[in-house]
């Protein structure tokens, strides 16, 4: 405990000191006519080619999908349209299996990330951590891996964490972690991937794990909003109840409350019209600074309260 205290301490200090940092499409929003994710891709490369007498060269994969990937969108998303899904392939050829990994890097034209699969870290902005939204639905005993590491202009890592997937989870859960900083120094890049085998397990074809909402610093959960088309909560300074004015949101409106190190602590659905007034009891969370996240099947707001 004390340990962890200390590394997630480091990480508020650096955010102190840092405005906040976006992912590239980590919503995954921004798909190729491909069917591929923008920014994000398979690091392993299939040689294709026929040799003279027109007979293929290379040995014989076999993917999950007929997409020739093992990193593509998925209309199974956590919010909005789309999500990032990671499968295994299969070498027909060697009888083994390869693990999907995908990667992000920076250029979206690209479909894999090449020599370099990081992406810059723009001055002033921060990298403190690592959370997601996912599924994961393996065929065996897999243990999937995601992994955020950051490094200064030379290279040199600053920091680095790891989260490891296992188990069938069916429906989405949110998982975080903050980087331990081993170096002092100034983020220029920063590299995140996601492997369908931790070093040591053996992958299994057909296990899928799929990927939403990545971001490296909690306060990339605020969206940017118009005050008058945003949803309105009250008071901000809550006792036991925070009333919520969906002014808009209408249907099934997803709620969620996220505490200052990117937790959900609770969630849950409330069908209502846009002009509901919902009041939603609190008195069971700890005194603090948590985050409203709401959202229905267009929009999304967070809105920042105090619990006394």
């Amino acid at each position: 405990m004390k340990k962890n205290y200390f590394i997630l301490s480091i990480a508020l200090l650096f955010a102190s000191f840092y405005a906040q940092a976006q992912v590239v499409n980590g919503n995954f929003e921004n798909v190729k006519p491909n069917f591929l994710p923008s920014n994000w891709g398979m690091t392993f490369l299939q040689q294709f080619g026929f040799d003279e007498f027109g007979n293929p060269l290379g040995d014989q994969i076999q993917f999950t999908w007929c997409v020739p990937s093992m990193v593509y969108a998925s209309f199974e998303s956590e919010s909005g349209d789309y999500a990032m899904e990671i499968s295994n392939a299969f070498n027909v050829t060697q009888n083994t299996v390869i693990p999907g990994m995908a990667s992000i890097f920076a250029d979206p034209e690209q479909d894999s990330p090449g020599w370099n699969p990081g992406v810059p870290v723009n001055p002033g902005t921060s990298v403190i951590m690592l959370g997601f939204d996912y599924k994961f639905l393996p065929v065996g005993n897999d243990i999937a891996q995601a992994t955020l590491e950051v490094v200064d202009a030379d290279g040199n890592e600053i920091g680095k964490t790891s989260l490891d997937i296992s188990g069938t989870h069916n429906i989405y859960e949110y998982v975080y972690s903050p980087i331990a900083v081993t170096h002092a120094g100034t983020p220029a890049f920063m590299y995140i991937s996601f492997n369908m085998a931790k070093e040591g397990s053996e992958p299994t074809f057909g296990t899928r794990l799929l990927i939403d909402n990545v971001i490296v610093n909690f306060s990339s959960l605020i969206t940017s909003e118009n005050p008058e088309q945003g949803a309105k909560v009250y008071p901000t300074l809550v006792d036991n109840t925070i009333n919520v004015v969906p002014n808009g949101f209408s249907d099934s409106v997803s709620y969620k409350i996220i505490n200052t190190e990117g937790r959900v602590v609770k969630q849950f659905a409330v069908t209502q019209d846009s002009t509901y007034e919902y009041a939603m009891d609190l008195s069971d969370l700890n005194s603090g600074i948590y985050f409203l996240n709401i959202q229905d099947g267009t929009r999304n707001s967070t809105k920042k309260f105090i619990k006394k």
